[in-house]
């Protein structure tokens, strides 16, 4: 089940042109972005922008973040969790960034998509030390008394 998490992108979505950065990140892109560890962000947009079917420019990135945010993204790769797609650069000559999910990527959003927690392990309680035996009130009195 998808979590709707578009309202940490509320600030970038309603000053959104279509026309240049093309359609907004689905719910479920950005879900998945947030499941392999990204933040709610700059970079986690951007990296749901990659996973676009038509991919994001750097470009786009910069028009819709303020500045590039291309590291998060090369992590991914290097961590195996995303892929890069070839894809023919666009009308203007920029590069187009595609990303697809990987065996990896896919398996860490399924473990993060389980909800129960798992239980607790018990440690045993120590026992504690006998507590060592107090001398009668009346025998510290002749103790007292005779010396």
């Amino acid at each position: 089940m998808t979590k709707d998490i578009t309202g940490h992108y509320t600030n970038f979505f309603t000053a959104w042109d279509s026309k240049a950065l093309g359609p907004k990140p689905t719910a479920s892109e950005l879900d998945a972005i947030h499941k392999l560890g990204a933040r709610p962000g700059k970079q986690a947009l951007a990296n749901a922008m990659s996973l676009r079917e038509k991919g994001v420019t750097g470009a786009q990135i910069v028009m819709a973040t303020g500045a590039p945010q291309l590291n998060k993204m090369r992590g991914f790769v290097q961590d195996g969790l995303l892929k890069r797609e070839a894809m023919p650069a666009d009308a203007k000559g920029h590069t187009v960034y595609k990303m697809t999910l990987t065996a990896k990527g896919t398996a860490k959003i399924k473990g993060a998509s389980v909800t129960e927690k798992p239980k607790a392990v018990k440690k045993p309680k120590a026992k504690k030390p006998a507590p060592a035996p107090q001398p009668e009130l009346k025998e510290v009195l002749e103790q007292v008394i005779a010396n």
